[in-house]
C-alpha cells in the first residue's frame, strides 16, 4: 500500500463529508511541499536555538564548541536551505499571478 492510499484510509476513518475530504487532498496534493518546507524550517530554527545557542551562561561558553558539532551543522543546513525554498516558492507564486493577471487583461482586450 502505497502512501496516497494510506492518506486516502484515513480520510475515509474519518467521516468528513465529501467536499471536506476533496479540499484536504487538493491542498496535501497542491501544496504539500510546500507545508512540509515551512513545517522544517520553523522546527529547525526552534532546536538550533535550544540545542546549539543556548541562552544561558553555559550556552555561551558551549557555544563554540556545539555550533561544529553535526546535529548544529544538520539544522543550520535545514533552516539555510528551508528559507532559500521558501524563497523560491514566493517567487513562484507570484510569477503565477503576474501571469494569470496578464491573461485576464488579454481577454478584456480581445
Amino acid at each position: 500500500m502505497n502512501i496516497i492510499e494510506r492518506f486516502d484510509k484515513v480520510l475515509s476513518c474519518l467521516h468528513l463529508p465529501e467536499n471536506i475530504i476533496w479540499l484536504i487532498k487538493y491542498i496535501s496534493v497542491n501544496y504539500g511541499v510546500y507545508i512540509i518546507w515551512i513545517s522544517l524550517h520553523y522546527t529547525a530554527a526552534q532546536f538550533y536555538v535550544h540545542l546549539c545557542v543556548p541562552q544561558t551562561l553555559k550556552g555561551f561558553l558551549l557555544s563554540p564548541f556545539l555550533v561544529p558539532a553535526p546535529h548544529c551543522n544538520g539544522l543550520r543546513w535545514v533552516v539555510y536551505h528551508g528559507g532559500n525554498n521558501i524563497m523560491a516558492m514566493w517567487a513562484l507564486l507570484g510569477t503565477w499571478f503576474i501571469t494569470q493577471f496578464i491573461h485576464i487583461n488579454k481577454t478584456k482586450e480581445e
